[in-house]
């Protein structure tokens, strides 16, 4: 079709494109001719390119589209190299900057990364977000499970919208796994109505292709060989990234900012400490994590177990008694035992004193050593890893499949504290259940992932990847299941 067109300037977007009436224009049949509907695409295409729903964004001339990327389908496909990904993310960098850049302008106020690492404090803030399924694109439930528990831990979510309102990023750094958790966060809309309320339903599933993409930088994952499908091995990495990112911008930054004294502590490292312990005796304390940065993960994760060596008369150096400080992100809690059938029996097993055989003396002479291990610090979010697959000599790797029982909020018994003042914080202290990722199937390299989290206000939902259900009370998330069984517990102190 050919029409004449009149003699003007159209503008799509930030283009002006100058049309002389003596020239013929050969106008596709299928392109609408309504300047309002281009300008309407060309807007959408900005949102959905910045993440952005409400901020004003510097308008750009088009890009050429990029090829999109093809949906992984299995764990060995994400750490394959995609031209077409390298391409596609580069472009995605380059708004993503504008649309920082155009936020600044706004007159917010922003500060460093390192600044906001060095100051942030826990909180409890982050505000409800609409549910939304995530694609199981092959294998990729273990996966989904641990973004959804994250994305409802408020402590969490709180800090990831904290340091994307306060910190303009170049997205062209060493924090890949951060920047792809913030950008995660940013596809869900905040709305706190009941999932059973909604009129308008939920949006449309989607790929965290972000995600993937930062995975694809991680030396760690290139060894797994597609053979990693575990949820709670996914999380320790994920997290334990995201904390090692930290960690590095800090150091970085002390590294730039430190006088060049020398090492005047360096005395103290790794020398111990004596603290008074039970019956006023002396306890040599070691830290053998002493080297232990503090991040945002260490604040909302970050516990500590206290480990003991009791030998009768005294031990190598001197003391009664020698204690090791060991942190943890999660607590790994052993349910095999035939005694163990509720979290309260997993903790008893956890701080049992242990006998350690074969023990010598520096004297050379046998002795009944043990050893025993208590809690010393709580994180705010206490995460408990249920010990479902073990290994036995004739069978190989099993599933533990007995129902555990676990309470709708735990309270910590005085005998799974250390004895010390440290811990006088946490014996009143309650935790409330807000998430459970359960295991189904019977083998440790198979099965499916599904979980029930918490949102804000009570309301308990269950998430099959892109399957959401309301689940009318947390009596439904207590029960025993006859297909799964609770795998990762995640309890939040009561506020």
């Amino acid at each position: 079709m050919e029409a004449l067109a009149p003699s003007r300037s159209v503008k799509i977007g930030s283009i002006d494109i100058a049309i002389d009436h003596n020239c013929q224009v050969q106008l596709p049949y299928y392109a609408p001719r309504d300047l309002g509907f281009w300008e309407a695409q060309y807007k959408e295409y900005r949102r959905r390119k910045t993440g952005e729903q409400d901020d004003e964004v510097v308008e750009e001339p088009v890009a050429p589209q990029t090829p999109v990327k093809a949906k992984p389908v299995s764990w060995a496909a994400l750490l394959r190299p995609s031209p077409a990904a390298a391409a596609a993310a580069a472009n995605k960098k380059a708004n993503e900057i504008v649309s920082s850049q155009a936020a600044a302008a706004d007159g917010r106020k922003f500060t460093t990364l390192e600044d906001v690492l060095e100051n942030w404090q826990v909180e409890f803030s982050a505000p409800a977000v609409q549910p939304r399924g995530l694609v199981n694109s092959g294998n990729m439930c273990f996966m989904n499970v641990v973004l959804q528990a994250l994305l409802y831990c408020e402590p969490f979510c709180s800090m990831l919208r904290h340091i994307k309102k306060s910190v303009v990023f170049s997205f062209n750094s060493n924090t890949p796994l951060l920047e792809a958790l913030i950008r995660f966060v940013h596809e869900f809309r905040a709305d706190r109505t009941p999932l059973e309320q909604l009129e308008t339903g939920l949006e449309s599933p989607f790929v965290p292709e972000d995600v993937y993409e930062a995975l694809q930088k991680k030396n760690v994952f290139q060894t797994l060989r597609g053979q990693q499908e575990d949820a709670q091995e996914f999380m320790s990495y994920l997290v334990d990234g995201i904390h090692e990112e930290m960690v590095s911008v800090l150091q970085a930054h002390r590294a730039r900012t430190a006088p060049a004294t020398g090492t005047e502590d360096s005395a103290e490292n790794g020398a111990g400490w004596l603290e008074v312990g039970p019956n006023n005796r002396a306890v040599n304390m070691c830290d053998v994590h002493s080297e232990a940065v503090r991040t945002p993960i260490t604040q909302i994760f970050g516990g500590a177990l206290q480990s003991t060596l009791t030998v009768p008369g005294v031990t190598s150096d001197g003391t009664p008694r020698r204690s090791n400080r060991e942190p943890f992100q999660w607590l790994a809690l052993d349910v095999s035992s035939d005694s163990v059938s509720t979290i309260g029996d997993a903790l008893d097993e956890l701080v049992a004193p242990e006998t350690i055989e074969g023990y010598m003396t520096v004297q050379g002479q046998p002795a009944t050593a043990t050893k025993q291990m208590v809690l010393e610090r709580v994180p705010p979010v206490l995460v408990l890893h249920l010990k479902r697959f073990v290994f036995c000599a004739d069978e190989g790797v099993k599933k533990v499949h007995k129902f555990i029982e676990y309470p709708a909020e735990l309270a910590l018994a005085p005998a799974w504290l250390a004895r010390s003042s440290g811990t006088a914080r946490y014996r009143n202290a309650r935790f409330r259940l807000t998430g459970v990722i359960y295991h189904h199937g019977s083998h440790a390299s198979g099965g499916h992932y599904t979980c029930d989290i918490q949102r804000p206000g009570g309301e308990w939902l269950q998430f099959d990847d892109v399957d959401i259900e309301s689940l009318e009370s947390v009596d439904a998330v207590l029960k025993e299941k006859s297909d799964r069984t609770a795998y990762i517990l995640f309890y939040t102190i009561c506020r």
